[in-house]
């Protein structure tokens, strides 16, 4: 259980920091003419939205790369060892 809610704030704090950095949102703090203090958090949701699909496009292209380069790398010795045994 302890590992459960270690990721979950892992998952939380890794959002909170690539976030900031990509400028999916924005903290502002401002003392009212009262002397309350108001905390305004605005998400830019379509930044969100397009870095997302831009980084699901990235590891697509990586994971497609790899099988390729796999599936070259097996068929090549079942090629050499079939021709040597000839």
């Amino acid at each position: 259980m302890r590992n459960l809610l270690a990721l979950a704030a892992f998952c939380v704090i890794t959002f909170a920091t690539v976030g900031y950095f990509q400028g999916w949102y924005m903290v502002k703090a401002d003392i009212t003419s009262d002397g309350k203090r108001n905390i305004n958090i605005d998400f830019n949701t379509k930044k969100i939205t397009s870095d997302i699909g831009k980084g699901t496009e990235f590891v697509q292209e990586k994971i497609k790369t790899i099988e390729e380069n796999e599936k070259k790398n097996v068929k090549a010795p079942e090629e050499s060892g079939s021709a040597a045994k000839r």
